[in-house]
């Protein structure tokens, strides 16, 4: 178990399969009770862990011991009870400040400035409710006397919609320190447009993801005219799409653009038509070239399918010498 004065996680191991558990815990300072939760366990198969992540809720943040004591429980069947303490206000120099801890559907990027070099391990978790549905660690990360920015994608796919919380767990060598972090994000759906090409034909649009939500809507392509009227307009499905992934979506005018020169916006929508990115830029239509196919057709006409003049010419030969040889 890990707490401090905000929040918590504890871990849980069974050899056993068990279900229907409860976990109860009790937050007290020089013999108060600050706060209590109770966090419900459907299930823990035999020999595995369950990680489940608290928060305290107390205006009480004076400086000295507090103490954690937690129990579990099946129905009325006590399986577990423990404690666990933890200082509060200590007041030493830190050998970290964490400035800023950055969390969406994407991932979670945190800021460290090091006042001493350090060696940590960090711990990255998702976290649903209590239950920690995605959890990772970096381990043996150094700082020196430079910022550093420690960044992690999210290896799992989120729910549009839902809210989550990135924790982030520090824990630091010789001696001992953990700091931990929470933020908390409601997932989204996110792409933005990394290219584009246009021209009196047809237009592209290179769409990339960053969003661990599953990317499903379209692309819509626009035209208009000098006077603002609409000449061109398409509407084209996106490939899913999640972080990292790029795909480029393309449609074809239906009547080629005259001379002339047009507004293009092209926008990126997700869901319920929600525009996540946007782009204008100009074309710039060609007049079409008149090609005079008179004397191609002339050249056509006295020539084999396929075949040049000198081609037919030599193949002619090479008959005839045969069949002299053939004669002899």
């Amino acid at each position: 178990m890990y707490s401090d004065i905000d929040s918590g996680d504890v871990t849980i191991y069974s050899s056993s399969g068990l279900q229907g558990l409860e976990l109860e815990m009790m937050l007290e300072h020089e013999g108060e009770v600050l706060d209590t939760t109770t966090i419900g366990i459907d299930s823990i198969p035999a020999g595995s862990n369950v990680l489940k992540v608290f928060e305290w809720e107390t205006d009480t943040r004076s400086d000295g011991r507090y103490t954690v004591r937690s129990r579990i429980m099946q129905k009325d069947c006590l399986l577990y009870s423990g404690n666990h303490s933890f200082v509060h206000g200590r007041q030493v120099i830190p050998r970290i400040n964490v400035n800023n801890l950055v969390a969406n559907s994407e991932g979670a990027s945190l800021m460290l400035m090091p006042v001493q070099p350090v060696i940590m391990d960090l711990e990255f978790m998702l976290v649903n409710g209590s239950d920690v549905v995605y959890s990772a660690r970096e381990q043996k990360v150094s700082l020196h006397t430079q910022p550093g920015v420690i960044s992690h994608q999210w290896s799992t796919l989120l729910e549009s919609g839902k809210d989550y919380q990135a924790r982030v767990r520090i824990n630091m060598y010789a001696p001992s320190e953990t700091i931990t972090l929470m933020q908390g994000f409601t997932a989204e759906e996110d792409v933005f447009i990394t290219d584009i090409y246009r021209d009196a034909i047809g237009a592209s649009a290179t769409i990339e993801g960053r969003s661990q939500v599953p990317y499903t809507g379209s692309v819509r392509f626009t035209v208009m005219d000098s006077d603002g009227a609409v000449v061109e307009s398409a509407t084209e499905r996106s490939p899913v799409l999640l972080s990292g992934d790029d795909e480029t979506v393309e449609t074809i005018w239906e009547n080629r653009l005259p001379e002339g020169t047009y507004r293009l916006t092209i926008e990126v929508m997700g869901r319920g038509g929600v525009i996540l990115d946007r782009r204008e830029t100009i074309i710039e239509a060609a007049p079409v070239r008149r090609v005079n196919t008179t004397n191609t057709t002339d050249n056509e006409n006295t020539q084999a399918p396929g075949f040049t003049t000198a081609y037919l010419g030599a193949t002619c030969l090479a008959a005839v010498l045969f069949l002299r040889m053939r004669n002899r």
